[in-house]
């Protein structure tokens, strides 16, 4: 019995600092964590948690850890932007890992030191990558690997290099996903999302984030989720949901205050201002201008204070408080003394013009658009210059030089090899290009033909349609207006004669007269759209149809801001209401959908309905769609006709 009970307490002995070691070991993992995301903006958190780790690990008798400290200090005074003694800390981190042998220790920090050397020398920091991408694969540090890979990525995003940075985020992101790093995978998507942003492909990029916010919530990343929130809400600004902007900028701003960073809560304010300018929210606008205003009173960095004022008087313009605007012009310039930054003396003169134009100031407004324009022209040309010196300094020029002398070794041997096929292929290439030429004119020749026989085709009808234009004027002038101005001189003469002794009903009489001397006359020429414009006209005419017949009309319009000419107005109204004529006479069509709109550059015109279409035994060269054709090629657009029996006609015009 005694010697079970010795036994029993022999384990007891053994098992319980093991257990305390466990213990120990986890806490310390623990405060490593606590640390790692206090560096970026919680001073007290990461040397006070520090202190805690370093005794813990001298006591677990794992002096590599504080290594990591180090590590975490170094980046710590990194974000804080005090360079010196983050390399100092790098130092000490290095010293621990090279006395305890720890290489994944030593390759992690040597990654930050080169990202310390890529915002002097990006060239250098590629090729530090590399050299240590070598390592961390040799001694299978994943985490390093994919910090390795993120780091080229933005190296190539630096050298312009998109494909070959997209190359490497996806190299680092397929790793992740596959070793399940979600912290990573986050900052990944993140970094490849802005790559697709700036190639305007939304959608993608929009996808990513909203993967990268789903790991920051399952993580409890708060930076990350910042970050990603505001990315975000750059997206859906970028596609006009200023809605959807509004909610990721007020979830950021929520996240910034979490983390407590000054710099990131005003930013956050000013970003949800400007969304809720866009979406029309004056007073939600007023309220996070202010907001931010008054946090950057305490924080003084003159960049935000300037961006503050800025949108606080963009917002007070749209709101008609002009002295509100005043003060916020007068803050930026005093600002603009210490800090002349030429963006934002150009985005000052845009909010003058803007309370100029408020004012009515017409002529002051054109003036400030103008020293907008020129000055917007010479920020971009200093632009150019820089960022071409700037890839000069990337390159070098002896590099530039030697790449040159390599590609002219190039072309010479490449051209003697050229000379000497050329030789061979001449006559190939001769018969080829005859057979060619002989195609394209017989081609030519019969598309002219083609087109003489469309137009001689137009012309008639056009006579046609012009002597029943004229003999319906005539009939309209007889068998109404001629007969009505009959009725109307008769009562005058019995009136004139005594016959009759009042005038009852002329005057309503007169202004029949008048009203159908006026519907002819808009039906000669469109008037209307010179006094109320194109989305007017258009919606006039499609009430008009809508209300005269059993059809469902319905109509969008949309501009993007900008006028149409006169010329190309009364082009593009014409073609829908024979659209609309054509729909009423043959199509026996209940809907129709007629739209305008623009998309970039190009102009785009669409008329749809769902009747019987055109058959492919009828005439689809008849008057109607000819003159369609004609007025189209006027106002230099290109015509897409869609059709087929009892599938209706979808017109699209792209000027």
């Amino acid at each position: 019995m005694s010697n079970r009970l010795l036994i029993v307490l022999l384990l007891l002995l053994v098992f319980q600092p093991l257990n305390a070691q466990k213990t120990d070991i986890q806490r310390l993992e623990d405060l490593k964590l606590k640390i790692k995301q206090a560096t970026y903006y919680d001073s007290s958190t990461v040397f006070s948690l520090g202190k805690q780790c370093i005794q813990l690990a001298k006591k677990l008798n794992k002096e590599n850890e504080i290594g990591y400290v180090y590590q975490y200090y170094g980046s710590f005074k990194y974000y804080a932007n005090n360079i010196s003694e983050a390399k100092k800390y790098y130092a000490k981190s290095l010293t621990v890992g090279e006395k305890t042998k720890d290489y994944q220790l030593i390759n992690s920090t040597k990654i930050r030191l080169n990202f310390l050397i890529m915002d002097q020398d990006v060239l250098k920091a590629e090729d530090g990558f590399k050299k240590l991408l070598i390592d961390a694969k040799r001694g299978h540090y994943i985490e390093n690997q994919l910090e390795i890979y993120n780091g080229l990525g933005i190296v190539y995003e630096a050298r312009l290099m998109y494909d070959k940075a997209t190359e490497n985020y996806l190299k680092g992101l397929r790793m992740s996903e596959k070793y399940d790093k979600k912290i990573p995978t986050g900052y990944l998507l993140n970094n490849l999302a802005l790559i697709k942003l700036k190639s305007k492909k939304y959608g993608e990029a929009k996808k990513d984030l909203e993967r990268a916010l789903v790991i920051s919530t399952e993580t409890e990343q708060p930076r990350l989720r910042l970050i990603v929130l505001n990315n975000l809400g750059l997206v859906t600004h970028e596609i006009k949901d200023f809605k959807g902007s509004v909610i990721h900028y007020k979830q950021t701003v929520v996240e910034a205050k979490k983390i407590g960073f000054p710099s990131g809560i005003i930013a956050a304010y000013i970003n949800l201002s400007s969304s809720y300018l866009d979406n029309k929210q004056l007073k939600e606008a007023s309220n996070s201008s202010d907001s931010a205003l008054a946090i950057v009173q305490t924080y003084r960095d003159p960049l935000f204070i300037i961006n503050s004022f800025l949108v606080r008087g963009m917002v007070s313009v749209e709101q008609k408080d002009f002295a509100t605007v005043e003060r916020c012009i007068d803050s930026v310039q005093f600002y603009l003394l210490k800090d002349n930054d030429p963006n934002f003396r150009k985005e000052l003169i845009s909010l003058q013009s803007k309370l100029a134009a408020a004012q009515r100031n017409y002529k002051l407004a054109y003036e400030l658009e103008q020293k907008f324009s020129a000055l917007s022209d010479s920020i971009r040309e200093v632009s150019n210059e820089n960022e071409q010196m700037r890839l000069q300094t990337i390159y070098g020029k002896e590099r530039l030089e030697n790449e040159l002398t390599d590609s002219k070794q190039r072309n010479k041997i490449l051209r003697a090899q050229s000379d000497l096929k050329s030789a061979n292929y001449r006559f190939t290439f001769l018969v080829i290009l005859s057979l060619f030429l002989l195609i394209l004119a017989t081609i030519y020749i019969y598309h002219v033909q083609k087109s003489r026989k469309i137009k001689s085709l137009f012309s008639q009808k056009l006579i046609e349609q012009i002597d029943e234009e004229r003999s319906r004027i005539s009939k309209d002038l007889h068998d109404d207006i001629g007969q009505s101005l009959a009725v109307v001189k008769s009562k005058l003469n019995l009136f004139t004669t005594g016959k009759i002794t009042n005038l009852d009903g002329v005057d309503a009489e007169i202004g029949d007269i008048l009203e159908q001397t006026r519907v002819l006359s808009h039906q000669l020429h469109p008037t209307a759209l010179e006094k109320i414009g194109l989305e007017s006209a258009l919606n006039s005419i499609i009430e008009k149809t809508q209300s005269g017949t059993d059809m469902v009309c319905n109509f969008d319009f949309d501009l993007d801001g900008r006028e149409v000419d006169l010329e190309t107005s009364s082009q593009i109204y014409r073609i829908i209401q024979e659209c609309i004529s054509n729909t009423i006479k043959h199509a026996r069509a209940s809907a129709l959908k007629v739209s305008v709109e623009r998309k970039t550059d190009e102009l785009i015109i669409q008329y749809r309905d769902n009747g019987i279409g055109i058959t492919d035994s009828q005439n689809k060269l008849g008057l109607g769609l000819l003159t369609i054709q004609e007025r189209t090629a006027i106002i230099g657009g290109r015509l897409e006709l869609k059709t087929g029996t009892n599938k209706g006609i979808s017109l699209t015009i792209t000027i």
